[in-house]
């Protein structure tokens, strides 16, 4: 199988370049290297067949169809090109909208052109807002809070209505809070930071009473999600799926294990440090999302405890210094 990735220099694309170049699948690597950066996929791989690395922007039609113009057998596309997170939403609205919005138009219009069915795309628990009720089924209204929320709604909106008017194989994942060691990491998330943190002799800072509460996923788990997804009938088209453990995590008990992890190796003590709530970000207990659809429809069951995703990035950040 062919398939192309956009954002696929950044942190889930490349763990998902990664395994499909392992088994042995031809990937088409697109990014604009605005956070990503390929050296990780050519520190593993340098050169090879099965993988071709391209700089181009989702919001310039014109970068798409070289892609497609120059590679002419793509089966798939996965979509994981966006403005990620509130705060950055927030910061850059235009780019935001342009990028997630926008970007997936182009995305859908050149799949269209070039005759290429299957699309999976990467959303976010964000769509669902504040929930009426946990655990999160894919049935929950959809009322996203923030801006990013909004334009990831909007892009899960395009999707349907080219499934239901031009008959593509769409499918949505929306994921819960990635974490984890894929290629690289990024470290300002919650459980890449209190890492982070702990072991540069800093306190963890919680943000609130640390009562709130996560679906956290790891990266690897999420890969395995899309090649499923991938590899699935035309069944699964026009569908959307929860991707996360389907447990409610709060952000205090995160900081216990890390604490308890770094006492336990290292026999240092860390503090916690709690600031005031930032706007924007949800403080809700028990939050979590419903994944008895993926499990029943795709088999997928998540692999990473959260113990064992914290003592990875130990590991990682130790052997890479924070890199």
């Amino acid at each position: 199988m062919k398939i192309l990735i956009t954002g696929s220099a950044g942190y889930i694309g490349s763990a998902l370049a990664m395994s499909l170049v392992k088994e042995e699948h031809s990937v088409v690597s697109l990014d604009n290297l605005t956070r990503g950066n390929f050296k990780y996929l050519l520190n593993h791989y340098g050169k090879t067949s099965h993988l071709k690395l391209l700089i181009g922007d989702i919001r310039n039609f014109t970068d798409l169809r070289r892609v497609f113009e120059s590679n002419r057998e793509i089966d798939a596309i996965v979509h994981l090109a966006a403005i990620p997170g509130i705060e950055r939403c927030k910061e850059n609205p235009v780019d935001a909208i342009m990028t997630n919005v926008y970007g997936t138009y182009n995305v859908l219009e050149t799949a269209i052109k070039y005759g290429i069915s299957k699309i999976v795309f990467a959303s976010s628990a964000a769509v669902y807002g504040d929930p009426i009720k946990t655990p999160i089924k894919e049935d929950h209204p959809l009322r996203p809070t923030n801006l990013y929320g909004v334009t990831k709604l909007a892009a899960e909106k395009l999707l349907y209505a080219y499934y239901k008017n031009y008959g593509l194989s769409t499918t949505i994942l929306r994921l819960g809070n990635v974490y984890g060691v894929g290629l690289y990491t990024h470290w300002e998330t919650v459980i890449p930071k209190f890492v982070r943190q702990a072991l540069t002799q800093q306190p963890l800072t919680i943000y609130g009473n640390g009562s709130q509460s996560r679906d956290f996923v790891h990266v690897l788990d999420v890969v395995q999600a899309i090649k499923l997804v991938l590899e699935a009938d035309k069944g699964i088209a026009g569908e959307t799926f929860n991707i996360a453990s389907g447990k409610p995590t709060s952000v205090i008990s995160v900081a216990d294990m890390v604490r308890k992890i770094i006492k336990e190796r290292f026999n240092e003590k860390v503090k916690i440090v709690y600031l005031p709530p930032r706007k924007g970000e949800p403080y809700i207990k028990d939050f979590c999302l419903s994944i008895d659809k993926v499990k029943k429809r795709l088999g997928f069951k998540p692999r990473w405890t959260l113990e064992a995703g914290i003592n990875q990035l130990v590991d990682f950040y130790l052997e890479s210094g924070g890199a």
